[in-house]
């Protein structure tokens, strides 16, 4: 795909913001304009430790990531906010606080959403509100942190006019008492903390101006009875296909699409073949395109459900031909004008994310699905036309379509002439959500510069702040604590120090989040205009925390530390406070080195060289004399 001039300043601001900010984002446009495209390039040229998620397989598989249930591991079912006693709860929905404290991560799904700092989720038009308040509610308390999503980056990614949220009746009717729509936006935290929303606009699916302009006008329920004349002129109720290959029929049930694939295919003669797929390792997303057993016929249509990667790329997504041959295994399809293309199997990988040894985030592939890449195409369901380009299609929006799902089925096409109408298309089918046409307020273009330069210094001011977060020596102390040796220990003198320990780290992690407030309000107010205030607040709490650390935290384990030990449980159990002793210096040593980012004054010019050179992490050998601290008391709460 090229990009044009506007598309590439766009995709540019785009990757600025995910690079050089903390800002959550929504990327949205309209069918076609490069959504995909531009979140392969933030995967390839990002340095932030991301993850890409997703909320069904086959979004998940087009975004090569995961989806949400999995990297989450939450069970089915929808998600209650707020308190609420669990006997009021209806069956199938759970209380988001009761599951949140109920969760049990291992440890290396902790160190992961620890490490996160970008998280993806692709195709969030048919996320519902509910999923992300849970995810929300799970990354600040595994994280420590009380920013929303923990501290972690989000993008989301998708169209609001296309694939809405699937909400069961009696879900929706228990969950409409805390959320006005199923769609994300109306989720609590996006309500209480709004994500900027950028917009693509140059659309490269469709090049005809006049059905670009009625798409459009669709989108924003606003056609007009000349657009709407000039998309009905493609109604033909008894259209006959001259043509060796028919248009697809796009239909919104997989009953219905089922239906008339086996029924044309039932209607050729001669054999009917079954090609089996085959699974290796652990794969769960059988959302996929692909059938686990595929029938065909010769003569039978088909279309392609994956991009041909060689370098003289003969298929695409979506592109429809007929089966001409099955001999002895090979597979043969034929296209209008086109040489003949000999089938070959690929596959579909699942992936799951971890940190490796160096606390990067790493795909890992954990099972793969091996099959010809194509499925029968007389019919296809809206939902799985998710993502595929048509030349010609058949449309029938008819009762069966809900609102909005005519403007996806339509923006499938890439021509006007290319569509063929079962049933005249009236203003009640074109109805778009009012829901979302009344959040949609993508920032103009010309303004993202500015919201650029603030992000930026918000972003500098959260690195300085990183370095006074205490979750890591909080997950330090847990670590300590479920040690198979510690569990075993019945030492009560150990047992009253792990108490005592605990009750000190959530008091600082308290204290620290209010710290953090307090400094965010500061600059709030001033911006970096009043560096220097920033700076003696930032100056104060060195001094404030390093004495707390000594007192509350590192004397009570050197008490331990320097006691002989009697036993061997006792000379391990001295072993792991040492270690946790590193930790609490090592985010000393930290602090201290916060203490000099904002000494010197930082221009806006400055700012993409200063984060570049501040957000990758410091190597921190605990050298610092943390005794020899000043004994000033900080004022700060």
């Amino acid at each position: 795909m090229s990009n044009g001039g506007s598309s590439n300043s766009i995709f540019d601001k785009v990757l600025s913001f995910i690079e050089y900010t903390n800002r959550n984002i929504f990327l949205t446009g309209k069918a076609g304009t490069g959504k995909t495209t531009l979140l392969k390039r933030i995967k390839e040229t990002s340095s932030k430790k991301m993850a890409i998620i997703a909320p069904t397989g086959v979004a998940a598989m087009n975004a090569k990531g995961t989806t949400i249930n999995s990297f989450f591991q939450l069970p089915p079912g929808s998600f209650f906010p707020g308190d609420i006693s669990l006997e009021n709860l209806q069956s199938g929905i759970l209380s988001i606080q009761s599951m949140v404290s109920d969760l049990s991560y291992s440890r290396e799904k902790i160190s992961l959403f620890n490490e996160l700092a970008l998280l993806v989720i692709d195709e969030v038009s048919m996320v519902r509100s509910d999923l992300l308040d849970v995810i929300d509610a799970i990354l600040r308390s595994v994280r420590k942190n009380n920013a929303p999503f923990g501290g972690v980056q989000l993008l989301l990614i998708g169209d609001l006019y296309q694939l809405p949220p699937v909400t069961k009746r009696e879900d929706w009717a228990f969950l409409s008492k805390a959320y006005p729509s199923p769609y994300f936006f109306d989720a609590l935290v996006i309500r209480r903390n709004p994500v900027l929303q950028i917009e693509l606009t140059t659309v490269f699916r469709q090049t005809e101006p006049e059905f670009i302009n009625i798409l459009n006008d669709i989108r924003n329920n606003q056609i007009n009875e000349t657009g709407l004349a000039l998309l009905n002129k493609r109604y033909n109720s008894e259209y006959n296909n001259p043509d060796e290959v028919s248009p697809i029929i796009i239909t919104s049930h997989n009953a219905e699409a089922n239906t008339i694939n086996k029924e044309k295919l039932d209607e050729l003669s001669g054999t009917e073949y079954t090609f089996e797929g085959e699974v290796s390792g652990e794969f769960r997303e059988f959302g996929l395109q692909a059938e686990q057993s595929l029938k065909l016929k010769e003569g039978a249509q088909i279309m392609f459900i994956k991009n041909d990667t060689g370098e003289n790329r003969k298929f695409y997504n979506g592109k429809i031909g007929k089966v001409k041959s099955v001999r002895e295994g090979e597979i043969y399809i034929s296209f209008p004008q086109e040489e003949d293309l000999l089938l070959e199997k690929t596959s579909w990988q699942s992936f799951e994310y971890r940190t490796d040894t160096e606390e990067a985030i790493v795909q890992q592939q954990v099972g793969e699905f091996s099959q010809y890449p194509i499925k029968l195409a007389w019919a296809v369901t809206i939902h799985k036309s998710q993502g595929l380009t048509f030349d010609s299609a058949i449309i029938d929006a008819g009762k069966s379509f809900v609102a909005g799902q005519v403007y996806v089925a339509l923006s499938r096409v890439r021509t006007l002439n290319g569509l063929i109408l079962k049933s005249k298309i009236s203003t009640d089918s074109l109805r778009s959500n009012t829901e979302v046409i009344n959040y949609m307020k993508p920032s103009k273009e010309e303004e993202l510069d500015n919201i650029l330069v603030q992000e930026q210094e918000r972003f500098i001011l959260q690195l300085v702040l990183d370095h006074f977060s205490f979750s890591r020596i909080y997950s330090g102390l847990e670590t300590m604590a479920s040690n198979p040796e510690v569990v075993k220990s019945i030492l009560p003198e150990f047992k009253s120090l792990l108490a005592q320990l605990n009750k000190s780290v959530n008091d600082l992690l308290g204290l620290s989040d209010r710290f953090q407030t307090q400094v965010k309000q500061l600059h709030q107010q001033t911006g970096f205009k009043d560096q220097q205030a920033l700076q003696a607040r930032i100056e104060s709490a060195i001094t404030y925390f390093s004495k707390e650390l000594n007192l509350q935290l590192i004397n009570q384990l050197n008490k331990n530390i320097r006691v002989k030990p009697k036993n061997k449980i006792q000379q391990q159990l001295q072993h792991l406070m040492q270690k946790y002793r590193q930790v609490i210096e090592t985010r000393m040593v930290l602090m201290q080195y916060a203490g000099g980012l904002l000494k010197e004054p930082i221009k806006p010019t400055d700012y993409t060289d200063w984060i570049s050179k501040h957000k990758a992490p410091k190597s921190t050998k605990s050298n610092a004399q943390a005794n020899d601290q000043p004994t000033i008391n900080l004022q700060l709460f």
